[in-house]
């Protein structure tokens, strides 16, 4: 048997609210409210808070709307409510709940369940399973609108190392069966992200933040840049380990301004406006810098002209088939050179989250695959199955043990004296001695014998 808590209030969060201008009668099919902006017909209302003894949910009326101060209901209240209780608007009233063998298989339906309102979490208990994972989603009975599946949920327990557990040790540690106002999951999920930042700040590369052999992609002919991945540390050159071409030549470091010199007398601008195959003219950036005629290289492709517009940027007398044509869809931004370099890639520089090389491939060789090692961001947790190397699964359950009971027991101001932090700050500096990356750096330039 295994009993599913689903956590109510995250449903009422920031949603459309309004009170009630009279106290509501038990039997009664109408709603005297202090506001009626928002609400309509085939609506889900929340009659007072989760968790309150006799609130309820009930639906607006079908086919006659609210209007003035009067809501009217689907059905009968239950229960009588006074003046002043809270009206919230929700998306959902009911909850599905499904079951699958494996985390990625598929599902079956267990149970359609109703929102228990008077309680802060819906119980669903199942007897018909003894492994595998539930997945559950909100569910709208008048609309069919459902939210997305929420994460696996195993049959036993989360694992060890997994945010579940730093949660549950940080409730148990302060005393809590259960969430309250101010202390929800969403606070522990924020808090669990402001420790995994803190413990990067105080060390920027940790080897559990490396990655190696990223494909970035093809250095294709007639580009010289790619975005680098979403997880590089800083988005910069110091995220960097090494860069290499998929034959595993290494490339060299250069900064920006060495990397500028490298392009000294190549010209470079863009496509201003989308050009088709066919096209007989082409709009760039800037052809002030173009000769006066002659060839352009784009994707790869050489393409003539005989005159140039400066203060238009309009290339015209570009053939319209055969020898120097536009042969395909040029968008806009693609880049457009000129008297520029061929072959081998040799170097690289990063700045502005992009990756660069130089020089372009040639001809002979157009495609040269690229893969860099790099330094990552510290990750972001945002569900509770999501799991935490050991080091970083202590610190962070002692982090939120700390930031639970500021916020239970001192308005949410820090002391940097409790139990809990200290014991953090003892394994994080622990952490720090014993982390060695093995790594040498050799994208720190040197000068004058500074490192910066």
């Amino acid at each position: 048997m295994r009993k599913l808590s689903i956590l109510n209030t995250p449903l009422s969060k920031d949603r459309k609210k309004t009170f009630l201008g009279a106290s509501a009668a038990a039997a009664a099919t109408t709603l005297t409210v202090d506001s009626i902006v928002g609400l309509a017909v085939d609506q889900i209302l929340l009659i007072g808070e989760f968790g309150n003894e006799q609130s309820e949910i009930k639906k607006t009326h079908a086919s006659t709307a609210p209007s003035g101060s009067t809501v009217t209901l689907a059905s009968a209240l239950t229960f009588s409510h006074g003046q002043g209780t809270a009206v919230t608007l929700l998306d959902y009233d009911q909850i599905k709940v499904s079951w699958a063998e494996t985390t990625t298989g598929s599902k079956t339906l267990l149970a359609t369940i109703d929102i228990q309102a008077d309680q802060r979490e819906t119980i669903y208990t199942d007897t018909t399973k003894s492994s595998g994972y539930y997945f559950i989603h909100f569910y709208n009975s008048i609309t069919t609108a459902e939210s997305s599946y929420s994460d696996p949920i195993p049959y036993g327990d989360f694992e060890g190392d997994t945010v579940a557990k730093a949660i549950q040790y940080a409730l148990k540690r302060n005393n809590l069966k259960d969430f309250t106002d101010f202390i929800d999951h969403d606070f522990c999920i924020e808090e669990i992200n402001n420790c995994l930042h803190y413990i990067r700040g105080k060390k920027k590369k940790w080897t559990f933040l490396q990655d190696f052999d990223y494909e970035l992609g093809d250095a294709t002919r007639g580009a010289y840049s790619m975005a680098l991945p979403t997880d590089v540390w800083n988005k910069s050159h110091k995220a960097i380990l090494a860069a290499r071409l998929s034959d595993r030549t290494e490339l060299t470091y250069l900064d920006k301004k060495d990397f500028d010199d490298e392009l000294g007398g190549v010209i470079h601008t863009t496509v201003a406006t989308e050009a088709s195959a066919g096209d007989t003219t082409l709009t760039v950036d800037r052809a002030n810098d173009l000769d006066d005629d002659g060839t352009i290289m784009v994707n790869g492709n050489l393409i003539t002209y005989t005159a140039k517009t400066d203060a238009t940027g309009v290339l015209s007398g570009i053939p319209a088939s055969g020898t120097g044509a536009i042969t395909e869809t040029l968008a806009v931004d693609t880049d457009v050179w000129q008297d520029y370099e061929e072959g081998k890639p040799e170097y690289f520089t990063v700045y502005g989250g992009n990756f660069y090389w130089w020089p372009m491939t040639s001809s002979s060789k157009p495609n040269w695959g690229i893969v860099i090692d790099f330094w990552t961001e510290a990750p972001e947790i945002d569900s509770d199955s999501d799991t935490l190397d050991i080091y970083r699964y202590d610190m962070v359950k002692y982090w939120l043990a700390w930031a639970v009971r500021a916020q239970l027991r001192n308005d949410g101001i820090r002391t940097y004296d409790d139990a809990d932090f200290l014991q953090f700050s003892t394994i994080l500096a622990d952490a720090i001695k014993q982390d060695v990356s093995g790594q040498r750096f050799k994208t720190t330039p040197s000068i004058n014998k500074i490192e910066y």
